[in-house]
């Protein structure tokens, strides 16, 4: 099940992303308001849920089975938190800035367990594919992505 939910966020924030540049051209704000929805509140709720409501799944999923998953629930209410930011931002309409540092932030933390998953691959006895094309690669993108849109709407 936490393949799925990871699959649907990394699906929301692409179509997010996609949208943005669509839409960037015409309409920057708008642009940047879907990316924030879209990239840090959907995926960091369902990232939530994925670590917390499922970890036992994506544990097994990331090779990283534990009896005791309290970091795991510590990086789900992390994804919460920027979540809820994320929809914060752009539905009580506090601008450009905010929605800014919302994504700046996420693709930050995002950029760091990318890393991290980095390290993971390049360290393990068995290296899996997956992590190094979801987990690091993929990741690397779209928070690169995702600080595209916060530096635009920053220097626009």
């Amino acid at each position: 099940m936490a393949g799925w939910i990871s699959l649907a966020g990394m699906l929301a924030g692409a179509v997010g992303i996609f949208i943005g540049f669509y839409t960037l051209g015409e309409a920057p704000q708008t642009a940047l308001g879907i990316v924030t929805i879209t990239t840090v509140g959907i995926a960091g709720v369902l990232a939530f849920v994925r670590h917390v409501l499922f970890h036992k799944s994506d544990a097994a999923r990331l090779g990283w089975q534990t009896d005791r998953p309290d970091w795991m629930f510590e990086v789900g209410f992390a994804n919460l938190a920027f979540g809820f930011m994320g929809f914060a931002a752009v539905l009580a309409r506090w601008g450009t800035q905010a929605q800014a540092l919302v994504l700046l932030g996420y693709s930050l933390y995002l950029f760091q367990a990318a890393l991290l998953h980095g390290y993971r691959y390049f360290t393990d006895p068995q290296r899996s594919r997956a992590r190094l094309w979801r987990s690091v690669l993929a990741t690397l993108l779209y928070a690169g992505n995702m600080t595209f849109f916060a530096l635009y709407a920053l220097v626009t």
